[in-house]
């Protein structure tokens, strides 16, 4: 079997590429993809870079070279509500764009206004979050090439969405996997709230909430690999 990871930030993939073996890596299309093994299952993970056409270059790209029966964006997010808390995990059960004419969008493949995450593999990091005994949710996100960084930007993206909380590539990594007919999961663990200024937060120190995403994309590929060993997939 084999998955393909993406992080937007370096931080995003860093814990899941120290844990492959025999890992080799090559570059190409503007980023450096990383391949190996974890508990006999080939994982190929990249840096997309930040925002929507990135995010769906590199997950077209990773399609193409790779072609993985799965594929996982790992990430961190910003709450859109008090209800979700720093350090819980949004298990993304659809995203959408928030600036985008989805009736125009959505005349096209996969002729959705809005993309949702595989429900067994959501299932599954549903499995792995409690067996970490990390706080989840399974959620909604919204999904722009703009930072949302202040309460006003956050309650009129509530508004407009519905979301659960924000970030800038899941909708675009879902909408590409839903035209390659793939099974896709988006983890987002959320590193600043509902009333985080985006001046403060170049001021955080992120890598604690992408590594605790990590944690889950490993723990997921564990229960992947136990499925196979189990002829389940």
């Amino acid at each position: 079997m084999k998955v393909a990871v993406l992080g937007a930030l370096e931080e995003e993939i860093e814990l899941l590429k120290s844990c492959l073996e025999g890992t080799c890596s090559f570059e190409k299309a503007g980023m450096e993809v990383f391949e190996g093994s974890f508990d006999g299952i080939r994982v190929e993970c990249a840096k997309s870079g930040m925002g929507l056409v990135a995010a769906a270059a590199a997950t077209q790209f990773l399609i193409d070279s790779f072609a993985p029966d799965a594929l996982i964006f790992s990430g961190i997010a910003g709450a859109l509500s008090n209800e979700c808390g720093i350090g819980e995990v949004v298990i993304g059960n659809s995203a959408v764009f928030l600036d985008a004419d989805m009736e125009l969008i959505s005349q096209d493949k996969p002729h959705l206004d809005q993309f949702s995450s595989d429900p067994h593999l959501a299932d599954l990091a549903s499995l792995a979050l409690k067996s970490l005994l990390i706080p989840h949710i399974t959620g909604k996100l919204a999904s722009s090439n703009r930072f949302i960084g202040s309460s006003e930007a956050k309650e009129k993206a509530k508004s407009q969405s519905g979301a659960d909380a924000v970030e800038m590539e899941g909708a675009a990594f879902l909408q590409i996997c839903s035209k390659n007919d793939l099974p896709a999961l988006v983890l987002r663990t959320i590193s600043d709230g509902a009333c985080t200024q985006y001046a403060s937060f170049h001021h955080f120190d992120t890598s604690s909430y992408s590594h605790q995403s990590n944690k889950v994309v490993l723990k997921i590929l564990e229960l992947l690999s136990s499925e196979k060993v189990g002829g389940k997939l």
